[in-house]
């Protein structure tokens, strides 16, 4: 069934939308915001991982974004991004969507729900389908980085022949899906120290997730996660913080999923990381140059890991950070600094500046 097209496909029609004022280009007077999310499941099938919807999100967070919104005065509406997604925006009438939505398929998932968003003509926060879909495949974000922002060597396999670069690598290595998220496939057996183990850690990857694997040379040094925010020259960093093992004896700590669900127990953060203030400023700038060159927009958390003689490299770009009140590592960093309310407002305002659009 084709969906119908609204009549402006630039923009929703609503009874709130005005004529343009003091330089904008749209003004809404009333607006109704969609937030695109996909719910978490409680109990997958038992053909799946266990983390198979670890990236999804649960009630408590769609409800902490309800309210924050509505203190704009906006009216947000829960909207699952499944494939009823084009129907539910098109029946709704919305005027604006908060995208947090993870979407469903595969390597471009994520992008599916913005590019819903493209096709109906409706204005959304977030970074755009391109960039949701390069960030998800790490190998590609990596090309896009370099030679700009540092990378640990690596190597992606997939199929015949791409398993012959394990030779080249300095072990251990990391071993991890390389199209998913939240730390999806990422445990503690994703650390190999000898190429056999890369290569059967590389063969269960592909046949429980389906996609290429990324192997990495492990980078002993800390762990930092970065937010950065806004467009243009109005991009900056939200906050920065270290991610420190308790277990001190630990050298091969990984940030993998066991540890980020009972980070409580097994991790300490530091806001700000225990660095220099110089190198605080080549992290902040490795940081903003990554998502401007990766296109990221209103909003995204970059993830680095440091060597042995203390040079950050970049892992990964998380344009769509989880917005959890409790867990969220964004709202984490930016507890001491920035409401919850305010962060989450800050992301639907950026977006609607960029735009051109005024919440009145």
């Amino acid at each position: 069934m084709p969906v119908p097209l609204p009549n402006d496909t630039t923009m929703h029609k609503s009874p709130g939308l005005t004529k343009g004022r003091r330089g904008h280009n749209v003004v809404f007077t009333s607006m109704k915001v969609a937030i695109l999310y996909n719910p978490r499941v409680p109990n997958p099938s038992s053909s799946l991982p266990d983390d198979a919807f670890e990236e999804y999100d649960g009630p408590e967070t769609i409800t902490a974004i309800a309210g924050a919104l509505r203190g704009l005065g906006v009216e947000p509406v829960h909207v699952v991004a499944d494939r009823r997604l084009p129907w539910r925006l098109e029946e709704g009438r919305f005027d604006f969507a908060f995208n947090i939505a993870e979407g469903e398929g595969r390597r471009c998932r994520e992008a599916v729900p913005a590019s819903v968003c493209e096709l109906l003509g409706l204005p959304y926060t977030g970074s755009d389908p391109l960039t949701l879909a390069v960030t998800l495949d790490k190998a590609v974000a990596r090309r896009i980085v370099t030679p700009d922002v540092p990378v640990a060597r690596g190597f992606l396999v997939d199929g015949k022949g791409s398993e012959d670069f394990v030779d080249e690598l300095h072990y251990p290595v990391v071993v991890k899906p390389n199209d998913e998220g939240s730390s999806k496939g990422i445990r503690r057996d994703a650390l190999c120290f000898d190429r056999t183990a890369a290569l059967d850690q590389c063969r269960r990857l592909q046949a429980v997730y389906a996609c290429p694997v990324l192997i990495e040379e492990f980078l002993p040094g800390m762990e930092v996660t970065v937010g950065v925010r806004g467009n243009g020259a109005a991009t900056s960093v939200l906050g920065l913080m270290e991610i420190e093992p308790v277990d001190k004896s630990d050298k091969y700590f990984l940030y993998c999923v066991e540890t980020k669900r009972d980070f409580r127990r097994r991790v300490r953060y530091h806001i700000p990381p225990r660095l220099s203030s110089q190198e605080l400023e080549a992290l902040r700038n490795y940081a903003v140059t990554a998502y401007r060159l990766l296109g990221c927009r209103d909003l995204a958390r970059l993830d680095f890991r440091f060597d042995a003689e203390s040079r950050p490299h970049f892992m990964e770009c998380n344009p769509l950070p989880g917005l959890n009140p409790e867990s969220g590592d964004i709202v984490i960093m930016t507890r001491g600094t920035l409401p919850y309310e305010a962060l989450v407002q800050g992301i639907l305002l950026d977006a609607a500046h960029r735009l051109g659009v005024s919440i009145a």
